[in-house]
């Protein structure tokens, strides 16, 4: 508990007094990020976004779940209430949900019951995240409210692979997964 009290301190000693009170009027965010429980991976820190400006759902795998309540609940109201332009799933390198479902034999039941639609694709770590990824865009691509939103009003529905070590930061498109930002690298 220490550590959040430090950390809680550190926050109030920011004195933003006057931004949280803006915010408290409500939130516009301009994308819905599907995100990994992965501790390492903070999209409002990829992003560099402050708060309000990324609606994240996070849970194991980044994975796309509607029979999930949850998840259905944070999609419709990213989408149907917060009018999000983006909606992006962010997998990432490393990824420990990918790792468990290559062997899932020693995992937990909910665990198993949680990675179980979804197994180790791919020759490397790298390529079974990327693949699971696709999985998990495809799935959100079919879903008829954010096909409604596609069609009606320009939603991007986005797929981002993150690596850890590197912060290199590529998107799928096309079938292809290219830079995020064209001629830009993470040293640069």
């Amino acid at each position: 508990m220490r550590r959040l009290q430090q950390g809680y301190t550190t926050f109030l000693a920011k004195n933003e007094t006057a931004f949280y009170e803006k915010i408290a009027q409500g939130q516009h965010p301009h994308s819905f990020v599907i995100s990994c429980s992965d501790s390492r991976i903070v999209p409002e820190h990829i992003f560099s976004a402050a708060p309000g400006e990324l609606f994240v759902l996070r849970n194991v795998g980044n994975l796309v779940t509607p029979e999930n309540p949850a998840f259905a609940a944070a999609l419709t109201y990213a989408v149907s209430h917060l009018n999000v332009e983006n909606v992006v799933v962010l997998c990432h390198g490393d990824c420990g949900a990918v790792k468990g479902s290559k062997h899932p034999d020693h995992l937990e039941t909910e665990l198993q019951e949680w990675l179980a639609e979804d197994p180790y694709d791919g020759d490397t770590l790298e390529g079974a995240i990327k693949r699971n990824g696709i999985r998990q865009f495809e799935r959100l691509r079919e879903l008829p409210l954010v096909r409604q939103g596609q069609v009606t009003r320009g939603l991007r529905v986005l797929l981002l692979f993150f690596d850890i070590a590197t912060r290199r930061l590529e998107r799928f498109e096309h079938g292809t997964w290219e830079p995020f930002l064209e001629g830009h690298s993470p040293d640069a």
